[in-house]
C-alpha cells in the first residue's frame, strides 16, 4: 500500500511506469465535467473509474481486495477514511465477485489491525492484491465525495 499526495512528487520516480501514468492522469485531467462511470484507456489493462458517492459509517462499508488489478484511489473532492490492513490469509469471504469485478468482500475481522487512513483532496492510496481496504468511510459524518479510481492490471506493472 502506498499513501501519497499529488503534489509530493519526490518518490514517484521509484514507482512503475503504469503507476506514474496513473498519478499523472490524476494530476493532469480535469474530471469536473466527467460523469460517474468507467473509462477504459488501454482495453482492460488501465481502467479509469469516476466515483461519486456518499460516505457512511465504517460498519456499513465492507473490506475488499482485488486479485488481478492494483488500484489507485485519488480524492478529487470531499473527505473519507479508508480502512486498510494487510491480507494475511485469515479473512473469511463474505461475497466472491472476482469473476464479475475482481473483488472479494470480507467479513469483519476483529484481529486485522485495521487502521483508518484519511483521504482529502489531492491525496491518493494505491492498493495491491495483498492490501485489504474499506473505502467510503465517513470522517465527521456522511458527505458527498468524488474520486478517480484507476485499476491497473498487475501483469502490466
Amino acid at each position: 500500500m502506498i499513501l501519497g499526495h499529488i503534489n509530493a512528487r519526490e518518490s514517484e520516480a521509484a514507482y512503475s511506469k503504469q503507476i506514474q501514468r496513473a498519478i499523472a492522469y490524476c494530476r493532469d485531467t480535469d474530471v469536473s465535467g466527467m460523469e460517474e462511470g468507467r473509462y477504459p484507456q488501454d482495453g482492460d489493462d488501465f481502467i479509469v473509474l469516476i466515483n461519486q458517492r456518499r460516505t457512511g459509517s465504517r460498519e456499513e462499508k465492507l473490506p475488499e481486495v482485488h486479485r488481478e488489478y492494483a488500484e489507485l484511489q485519488y480524492m478529487v473532492s470531499g473527505r473519507e477514511y479508508m480502512g486498510f490492513y494487510p491480507d494475511r490469509g485469515d479473512n473469511e469471504v463474505l461475497k466472491d465477485c472476482l469473476e464479475e469485478k475482481d473483488t472479494l468482500y470480507y467479513k469483519e475481522n476483529p484481529g486485522s489491525g485495521e487502521v483508518m487512513l484519511p483521504l482529502v483532496p489531492g491525496s491518493y492510496g494505491i492498493f495491491f492484491p495483498e492490501d485489504v481496504h474499506r473505502p467510503f468511510c465517513q470522517v465527521d459524518g456522511p458527505e458527498d465525495i468524488k474520486k478517480i479510481v484507476i485499476k491497473i492490471r498487475m501483469s502490466t506493472l
